[in-house]
């Protein structure tokens, strides 16, 4: 937002007498959409779909930690026991390889814990990704459905935040809030037995 329209739009949001900032003819009200996104029934629900993926992720994770840690065991044992004095040097020899397959099999472990790590890193980052996203254009759609049909000219979000990490929005009028109103239009399907809306942020 320029300079210019924010002056302006402040002036409007402080002196207009209307429920609609009037700024050149344009008719502008705020919303808060990270209010919106969290209290909009859908997104606990997504919510507590991602909380099991993740603890999923995490049991599938201790399982092969667990197999690493008997593997680490099973080497180190196996190492303690090649070098006996009583045995013969076919004997060693043979439990040298057992060190080694075992060595290789541990470190092979140790990849498959790490590439588990990276892939389902990233599988949980994209469903994230597009649950918020999906959610998102939902509540998008329907403020630019209502807004259109009210006329509005610009609709600001209140919850956001300049470059400089201050508000986008110094000061508005409640009056000038359609939040409240694009919560009940979202949430008129909502079922009974819900999840509560989330503590998350947009």
């Amino acid at each position: 937002m320029t300079k210019i329209l924010r002056l302006t739009l402040g002036l409007a949001l402080l002196t207009g007498t209307t429920a609609l900032a009037q700024v050149g003819g344009m008719r502008i009200v705020t919303i808060d959409l990270n209010r919106v996104f969290n209290e909009y029934y859908k997104t606990p629900i997504a919510s507590a779909k991602l909380k099991d993926t993740a603890e999923q992720y995490n049991k599938d994770h201790e399982a092969l930690m667990a197999n690493y840690r008997k593997l680490v065991d099973e080497l180190n044992k196996l190492r303690e026991d090649q070098d006996k004095p009583e045995y013969t040097a076919e004997v060693r020899e043979q439990k040298k390889k057992a060190v080694n397959d075992k060595l290789a099999e541990t470190q092979k472990g140790q990849r498959d814990i790490e590439e588990f790590r990276t892939t389902h890193r990233q599988m949980l980052d994209q469903q994230t990704q597009r649950m918020r996203q999906g959610i998102l254009k939902e509540v998008r759609d329907i403020i630019q459905k209502e807004s259109r049909d009210a006329g509005y000219s610009l609709v600001f979000d209140k919850s956001g935040n300049t470059a400089n990490g201050e508000p986008a929005i110094i000061f508005s009028q409640e009056a000038l809030d359609i939040t409240e109103d694009i919560l009940k239009i979202l949430n008129k399907n909502k079922p009974v037995d819900a999840a509560k809306p989330a503590v998350d942020k947009k």
